[in-house]
């Protein structure tokens, strides 16, 4: 069964010097990216009142084979773990 967090998981990313995520930090625990299988950007709801949802989304698998999404909320900078799989 795959874990979902709609509104995300708070995560710790570190980034290489072209600013792309290398490794995340999870409850304590560092995971090593081994590849960007796909990336997207979403950008909704600008006008509403409630605000903007502004978040670059990345599908990765981890060194020790998690796949997962995990995005960066543009407004906050601010990164999420938002679905891992089994």
């Amino acid at each position: 069964m795959s874990r979902l967090w709609p509104e995300g998981e708070p995560i710790s990313v570190q980034t290489n010097t072209h600013n792309q995520p290398v490794r995340f930090t999870w409850h304590e625990r560092v995971y090593r990216l081994a590849r960007i299988h796909q990336r997207w950007e979403v950008d909704v709801d600008w006008w509403r009142a409630e605000g903007r949802v502004w978040r670059s989304y990345l599908a990765v698998t981890t060194t020790d084979g998690l796949l997962c999404v995990i995005y960066q909320d543009l407004e906050k900078q601010a990164w999420y773990l938002a679905k891992v799989y089994d």
